[in-house]
């Protein structure tokens, strides 16, 4: 694909606005178009950033054939119509996570995208794999450095009650306090780490959850999973929403393995067998600069240009469809388990 791809942006909400604000700033993309139910963030979002094919209707952004691509960024449980209206029309797509809101609409989007042109370029916005230091992460237990990992951690301990506040001016509902799920819209980030770092698929989890901090949540407030994954490994993974705390470091990521262990930003690795207490070391690389707690922590940048760059030299997004609805799943399923009693087995898509 020559000259620059032409995106088309669905939701301008926080993430959607900051979307298009790294497109500006990679520099490889123009935005053609910008879709919203809300007449005032359009005209706003028109004006800011230069646009003026602006639309309530998706279905204007799938139609035009001068959009390459789009980027869908609405509500959690708003995904599946615009990507699978945008996979039929042909457009590639960025999806913001968690795929879907609910197991059926990740089954069907799922079903829609190993359906579609396999030359369509799918990015799943799993972001915390572009940071550097879980890239550097990756790296260490991907080259067998930590040896066999037996034992992961990551929470995604965040106080999100300024969310209460935020009401759609049009439709009157506040979908964050009626439809997000902690373990899905939070947790998932940190459960997708996870199975980077690991490379093994989830076939089990169990969950326990309450409903205490954050009484306004429709879904409980903290939830807490235990999940194993097919090698026998296991992973706990913690979503809190209301704690009197500022955001865990690095998501309190820990990896245990057989040569070593990986503790947020550091690494201790045995130089022998008789090495059993190995120093931690920051490992060597860029701090991303900016707040975990707001979008200025969040690497949008590199996500967008890997996913532009797959365009361009026809090759696979680093968190395909399948890849990232895997780590949506086993966390929507976490919470069946919590709401049943029981433990769920987590199916590989």
């Amino acid at each position: 694909m020559a000259g620059l791809i032409r995106i088309g942006i669905v939701g301008i909400g926080q993430n959607g606005v900051e979307h298009i604000r790294q497109h500006l700033r990679v520099g490889k993309s123009t935005i053609s178009a910008i879709c919203d139910l809300q007449d005032d963030r359009l005209a706003w979002a028109g004006s800011e950033f230069g646009v003026t094919n602006l639309t309530t209707d998706v279905d204007d952004l799938c139609r035009d054939p001068e959009i390459d691509a789009i980027s869908i960024n609405t509500g959690d449980a708003q995904h599946r119509v615009p990507f699978l209206k945008a996979l039929a029309a042909g457009k590639h797509v960025l999806l913001e996570k968690p795929v879907a809101n609910s197991v059926e609409d990740i089954l069907e989007m799922v079903d829609a995208a190993k359906a579609a042109d396999p030359r369509l370029k799918i990015q799943v916005g799993y972001i915390l794999r572009f940071m550097p230091v879980f890239e550097a992460i990756h790296a260490a237990a991907e080259s067998g450095q930590l040896g066999d990992i037996y034992y992961m951690e990551g929470d995604y301990i965040h106080n999100l009650l300024y969310q209460a506040e935020k009401t759609d001016s049009t439709t009157g509902r506040n979908w964050y306090l009626e439809e997000e799920i902690p373990m899905v819209g939070g947790g998932s980030h940190p459960l997708d780490l996870l199975r980077w770092f690991s490379g093994k698929e989830i076939v089990k989890v169990w969950t326990y959850s309450t409903h205490v901090a954050f009484p306004a949540m429709q879904n409980d407030d903290c939830q807490v999973a235990l999940y194993q994954f097919e090698d026998g490994s296991i992973a706990k993974v913690a979503a809190l929403y209301a704690p009197r705390c500022a955001m865990a470091p690095y998501y309190n990521v820990r990896l245990y393995g057989t040569r070593g262990t990986a503790e947020r930003d550091s690494l201790a690795i045995s130089s022998s067998a008789d090495d059993v207490h190995p120093p931690f070391v920051p490992v060597d690389t860029e701090r991303f600069a900016g707040s975990f707690a707001d979008v200025s922590g969040h690497p949008f940048a590199p996500e967008i240009e890997d996913w532009l760059d797959a365009i361009t030299e026809d090759r696979p997004t680093r968190i395909s469809l399948v890849d990232g609805a895997s780590s949506s799943l086993a966390a929507l399923l976490s919470v069946r388990a919590a709401d049943e009693g029981r433990e769920i087995e987590v199916p590989r898509l």
